[in-house]
Order: structure tokens, then sequence, then C-alpha cells
């Protein structure tokens, strides 16, 4: 039986690739994050194919998960990078990604991350407001350098996706408005430390429904016609985002990229040749290739249900918590006793909302001490996790085939500490 990427079910154990998981658990301890890097390259392989015939590259978005061994999985592949920060970008160099595939974007870049850009050799940044223009631009000048910007156009789409994660729409901090671009185009000889090469969006996370990019791209297409007569040279790039969504649960099917790939086509039409598509996938390569482990510390019978406490927390997986999302729970071994029983599966943080699911069916058979691997937890789980309470950063596997590894030692109380201070005399 398989749950997930390379998750399944032989002779009773859970499997990661070839690794059986209680082999994990029993040498790194909980709560783990295990990611399959054979499942992770193969989504790549398999975006990258859906969009073939096109001049595209993939830029991973670091911000879904930077582990560095995940990262350096992808570098190898070929991939670029989308870096929303000075740290992201670090790690991208750290896993031995080429500056040249990199793109710094985000809402409210420093001095500092841009800074940081051109001293690693980026060259490209998304724009999203006209105070960046000028900024990047006299930055750039002052080291008699060009940098090449795409600006971030906010098409005003609506997405079917939590709140918390749609970015497309007027009210929301990203990007710019099809005047607000036409109006730095204008002005593109006043900025002589960049040009623009093109133009972006990005709509969201995890949608699962084509439409909207495709009513956004119309829109994209449209404002860089209305643009390129007012610049020095033609646009040659179109940047669609990401946020293409997984199946988190049985019934959901995953976002169609093939879709997407065939408006992509049928927009551009003779364009097609001559301009560059740029994506931004970062949950789809990455969600349902980890997964979470944790240890069933107590189960508490309570008037109102059966609360299964596990040692993982809202500070190792938010999602739960931030957005209500579900993520699949599965115990590591097989029961003789098949009986279910709905538990309140929650973790050990002081919060109510420290819950992974409620009234969730799991074998009547689990005890203290069981280990549990929620699935899915490849994306915006360690990259969002914190040390509320304290709790230390947990560790992370990573598996190809028959082999794993520790790529990130689980974190010490004393690590935790060490970069505070107690003030003398205070």
């Amino acid at each position: 039986m398989t749950f997930a990427e390379g998750i399944s079910r032989r002779d009773g154990a859970l499997y990661c690739a070839n690794v059986a998981l209680s082999t994990i658990a029993a040498d790194v301890g909980t709560p783990t994050f295990v990611y399959n890097l054979d499942a992770v390259r193969a989504r790549y392989r398999e975006h990258v194919a859906a969009f073939a015939g096109l001049r595209h590259r993939a830029c991973y978005a670091v911000k879904a998960n930077g582990s560095l061994a995940l990262l350096h999985a992808l570098a190898r592949e070929g991939c670029g990078f989308d870096a929303n920060s000075a740290g992201e970008l670090a790690r991208c160099l750290r896993a031995g990604a080429d500056p040249a595939l990199i793109t710094m974007t985000g809402v409210g870049k420093s001095r500092r991350d841009v800074e940081a850009a051109f001293d690693a050799g980026v060259l490209r940044f998304n724009i999203e407001s006209a105070s960046e223009c000028r900024m990047i631009s006299d930055i750039a000048e002052r080291r008699g350098v060009c940098a090449e910007v795409l600006l971030r156009l906010n098409p005003d789409v609506e997405t079917d996706t939590h709140p918390y994660i749609s970015t497309g729409e007027a009210a929301h901090k990203f990007g710019l408005g099809a005047a607000d671009i036409h109006a730095l185009a204008s002005q593109a000889a006043w900025l002589p430390g960049l040009r623009i090469a093109g133009l972006s969006f990005h709509l969201g996370s995890q949608i699962l429904s084509p439409e909207p990019y495709i009513q956004a791209l119309h829109l994209l297409v449209h404002v860089l016609d209305s643009i390129t007569p007012l610049l020095a040279d033609a646009p040659t790039v179109l940047d669609i985002g990401g946020g293409f969504g997984v199946a988190y649960e049985e019934d959901q099917t995953a976002f169609p990229l093939s879709l997407l790939a065939n408006a992509l086509r049928e927009v551009l039409g003779e364009r097609v040749s001559s301009l560059e598509v740029i994506t931004e996938p970062g949950r789809s390569i990455v969600a349902n290739a980890g997964v979470l482990l944790s240890t069933v510390e107590h189960i508490k019978p309570s008037p109102s249900g059966t609360f299964l406490i596990i040692d993982a927390g809202m500070n190792d997986l938010l999602r739960p918590a931030l957005y209500g999302a579900l993520h699949r729970i599965v115990p590591l071994r097989e029961y003789e006793n098949d009986e279910q029983l709905t538990y309140e599966v929650v973790g050990p943080v002081c919060e109510t909302g420290d819950t992974f699911a409620r009234r969730y069916p799991l074998p009547i058979a689990v005890e203290q001490g069981d280990v549990v691997a929620v699935l899915s937890a490849g994306a915006y789980a360690s990259s969002m996790s914190s040390t509320y309470n304290s709790r230390p950063l947990a560790a992370e596997v990573v598996v190809s085939g028959e082999r794993w590894t520790l790529s990130r030692e689980r974190q010490s109380i004393e690590a935790m500490l060490q970069l505070e201070r107690i003030p003398d005399g205070m």
C-alpha cells in the first residue's frame, strides 16, 4: 500500500523509499523530518517535462523547504532558485547553486538583501515597488553593473485557496498594478542601473485549478504589449510564479501542470520562441516527499474524546494550527487488531490550537511509545518551524534508495540558548 511519494507499507512496516522509518526513528529519535530525495528529483523532472517545447526554467521556491540537502539535490539537476532573503540566498549558494540561476524576490527587500545578491553575482530581481526599483538601480550603478528586473504584476485575480496564502488580489501587499508598471516602464531611462527584462506574477499557494493562471496570463501579456514600446530593449522573460497545489487528502487532485503549459503555448502564440518562461515550484516538488516522525507520549481519555498526545507540535508543523490544514497520520507499525477509534491528535505545546487533527481515525491498539508519520510534511513545515515553548528544532534525514543520512542534527537546548546573554548589572 502506497501512502505518499515513496511512502509505502511492506510486511507491516512503513517505508520511505527502501528504508524502514522505524530504523530512522530508533536511531535519530523524534520529532524528525524525513525527505525522500528520489521523489524530489522525480517531481522536479516531471515539472520540467510538462513545459517541454517552451523556453522554460524552473526556479525552486526556497521558502517551501530550505534544507541544504534538498537544495543541493535540485542544484545538481540544473534547477534555478527563487530566494526571498539574504538568508535563503546564502542557503542556495552553500548548496552549490549557480548565481546566474537565482532570482531575488520578496516584497520587502532590504539594502542588505540587495547588496548580498550583487556580492554573490545574482543580477535578476523580481520588483514589487517603485522604491525598490530606485534602490536597486542606485546600488547597481554604484557597483558598475546592470540588474535585470521583472516587474511583478498584481493581477487582482481571485483564487480558491486559504486567504493567508493568496497573493494576487488588489488588497494584498504584493506586486504592482498595471498603471504602476506602465509608469515605471516610461521612467526606465531614469533608472540606469537596471533593465526591465520582463514581467511576473504570483497568485498564491496550494492552488488546484489552472483557471486563475490563465486569467492572469492574458492580463500579463496585455501589459507586456503596452510597455514594450516604452523600453529600449524588448522584454524577454515572463515569470508566472508557483503555488501549484498538491493532493494532501485522498480525494484531492494535484494541480494539472500540463493544462497550464498548453494554455501558455496558446496564449503566447508566436511569442513562444522569443520569451523565456519561469515557474517557481515549491510545494509541488517537496510537499509529499516529506514526513514528520513523532512519538505517542500519552493517550488521554476525556469526556469529549480521546487525546493522542504526540511529541511533535505546532512549533514543528504549523500548517494545521495556522491554516486548519489536514495532514494524514499513519502509524509506523501495523496492528493485529484493526479496530479504529477517533482521536484528537495534539501536540505538547501550551496552545489549544496545537492540534493536528480532530476526531481522526487510528487503530484502537495504538500505544504510548508508538511512532506515527505525519504525511505531506515536506513543504512549509521545517521552514516555518520555531522554538516556541523553548522546544529545540527537529532533526532532518534524507533518504535515497536504501541509503539514509542525517542532514540536520537535532538542535540541543544549549545551542538554542547560545546566542543569548544575561546583561551585567541590570
